[in-house]
């Protein structure tokens, strides 16, 4: 909602968040998660007319959530489709440096690794990483009901080219390709 397009003089200097979501144009839930935390305003604890809210504070509020969607409009959210090198299959040599990159990385870990250890080394969810499972691109074995996989075979996963392809990447995964590009910009095997 766009501040200037609301007739101020029409509204009291204090409001309740009933009028609030219908000046906003959203939920009481939405409504309440800003009270409070984004909105200055005062709460009297009761079931109903709980919340009041001074004309204000609505004012800067909308101020800042327009100026905060301008800028998401001019600089989009990174949810990148790059890959680390190219939209080709990873030559051998790359496919080596980025072998003996991912085992430097995690040569402390232990040899046996749980769900919950590759999402701590990846930076992916649990559902991901069952995903990586139950797809066939990361071996598996089930003990005691979960799911492990030994290191080297997580290495490998990570050198591949479907681990490279990975639509929404990790801000772990970010990181390490722009670490892996230097390396191999460094040797020239691009």
């Amino acid at each position: 909602m766009r501040p200037e397009f609301i007739d101020w003089n029409s509204i009291p200097d204090t409001i309740s968040k009933d009028q609030f979501c219908k000046i906003c144009h959203m939920s009481k839930k939405t409504a309440t998660k800003y009270l409070g935390n984004d909105i200055p305003c005062s709460d009297n604890g009761k079931k109903t007319h709980r919340y009041t809210i001074n004309k204000t504070d609505l004012i800067s509020f909308l101020e800042r959530t327009s100026e905060r969607q301008r800028i998401s409009t001019i600089t989009p959210v990174v949810r990148c489709s790059k890959t680390a090198f190219s939209n080709l299959p990873l030559s051998e040599q790359v496919t080596s440096s980025m072998h003996e990159y991912y085992e430097q990385l995690i040569k402390s870990e232990r040899d046996i690794l749980r769900v919950a250890d590759i999402c701590k080394i990846t930076g992916y969810g649990k559902t991901i990483v069952n995903t990586w499972f139950l797809s066939g691109n990361l071996r598996y074995v089930v003990i005691r009901g979960a799911k492990h996989t030994t290191k080297e075979n997580l290495i490998d996963f990570m050198s591949s080219d479907d681990f490279d392809k990975i639509f929404r990447k990790s801000d772990w995964h970010l990181k390490q390709i722009k670490r892996l590009r230097s390396i191999v910009n460094t040797k020239d095997l691009v």
